[in-house]
């Protein structure tokens, strides 16, 4: 621009001189040039500042447009790659985005659920859905909340939920998030611990009653027997109701000694095939008697078990006689032995008898719980103790008036 003035200068006075020549001296031109050549530096010196200036403020700007793009690629980095399930919700509690840990949780994919309301909740808990949601509405939040939510197929899981408003800048809510973990593992876990004490304190209960109670029900025992050897007495009928019911309170006692046992075992390796086989035949005349049909399905032969024979031909007695007991006469009962996965052999035993309600399958593995009149409530749960023993499992499936099946999955030693 210096440059350029110059010459427009240099050319005004070239062809224009004659007309201001006489007003103008040649000292008023050089002055006149010297101030233009002051305002051209401090021109220059200012391009100069501005230019370092403006970039400098580039820079700057780039850096935070780089740091802004940075941090928005780690959230999305965090979002997508989180193993917590993560769902964004609009104020009318539609989906805005979802992670693909809650599509693998719920089972809903991204693309079905984006500006949807999909069921989450189990029904019995959307009333308590409605409240959190009010509530975080209202500028609240949740953590680690445990409830119950609902897979897109309808099964239910154990949730612990963060529940949390989104804010924009002038702190209006904007959104609400949810994270979610599968806890149904944990829940598992602490029904197992508490099984553990119950079975633990059974135990050393079971030790000091047995104890106590069969010296003195011994000496009753001895007195009693020999009273029933007098076949004149008129108390016959009064000592043999006695010593039936000793009988009984021996029984209980024995099962008592079960679980005060020691858990360690000296396991064998057996075929359980043959364990099976002889009780079977055991029972045969009792079958044959009440007139119940005995089905055998041997899906596989030869199994070899790790374990403690004896053990598990309780259990296997214990569940035949309780089968026997729901049929009481005219029925079937089959027994189905195969290979699963996980060198696992099932053994499942099926009746047509009665039934069980889903209350009494819930409580059937508890101490002392009960149905019959005569029962000590102690059988089912020493059976779930001897399995659980053996790194195996039980299991029941029971429909009231229709019949009951129970599975025992133990793991067999290759031959």
């Amino acid at each position: 621009m210096f440059i350029v003035t110059l010459i427009q200068i240099i050319l005004l006075i070239e062809y224009r001189y004659t007309i201001f020549r006489d007003s103008i001296t040649d000292t008023d031109i050089a002055l006149f040039t010297i101030i233009l050549f002051i305002v051209a530096i401090i021109g220059f010196m200012q391009t100069v500042y501005i230019n370092n200036s403006w970039k400098k403020m580039e820079t700057h700007s780039n850096s935070l447009e780089k740091a802004f793009l940075s941090k928005e690629a780690y959230l999305n980095l965090f979002f997508e790659n989180a193993k917590d399930s993560i769902a964004v919700f609009d104020l009318d509690n539609k989906i805005i985005t979802v992670n693909p840990a809650f599509e693998k949780l719920y089972g809903w994919k991204k693309r079905e659920c984006i500006g949807k309301a999909v069921p989450l909740v189990a029904p019995e808990y959307i009333n308590l859905a409605k409240e959190r949601c009010n509530h975080l509405l209202n500028g609240g939040s949740f953590d680690m909340l445990e409830s119950k939510d609902m897979r897109k197929d309808g099964t239910y899981f154990d949730a612990q939920m963060t529940l949390s408003p989104i804010f924009d800048y002038n702190g209006k809510i904007i959104a609400t998030s949810v994270i979610t973990r599968d806890i149904s593992y944990k829940k598992e876990a602490e029904k197992l611990i508490i099984q553990s004490e119950k079975l633990k304190a059974i135990g050393e209960i079971a030790a000091g009653v047995a104890h106590e109670v069969r010296n003195p029900l011994t000496v009753i025992s001895g007195f009693v027997q020999m009273m029933n050897n007098d076949k004149s007495s008129p108390y016959a009928f009064y000592t043999n109701l006695i010593e039936a019911e000793i009988d009984r309170i021996n029984l209980i006692i024995s099962e008592f000694l079960v679980l005060s046992k020691p858990h360690a075992m000296q396991p064998k390796v057996f075929k359980i095939d043959k364990v099976i086989s002889d009780i079977l035949t055991l029972y045969q005349p009792e079958l044959q008697l009440k007139n119940i049909e005995l089905i055998q399905n041997w899906n596989t032969n030869n199994m070899m078990i790790n374990g403690d024979a004896n053990q598990i031909k309780q259990v296997i007695i214990n569940i035949i006689k309780n089968a026997v007991e729901a049929i009481e006469k005219d029925g079937n009962i089959s027994v189905t032995v195969e290979k699963t996965a996980n060198q696992f052999c099932s053994i499942c035993f099926s009746d047509d008898g009665g039934g069980m309600e889903k209350e009494v399958v819930e409580h059937i593995f508890k101490p002392f719980y009960t149905t019959k009149t005569e029962g000590t409530g102690l059988g089912m749960m020493i059976s779930e103790k001897i399995i659980q023993e053996h790194e195996g499992q039980i299991t029941i499936d029971s429909e009231y008036g229709k019949g009951t099946s129970i599975t025992i999955k133990l793991p067999y030693v290759d031959n």
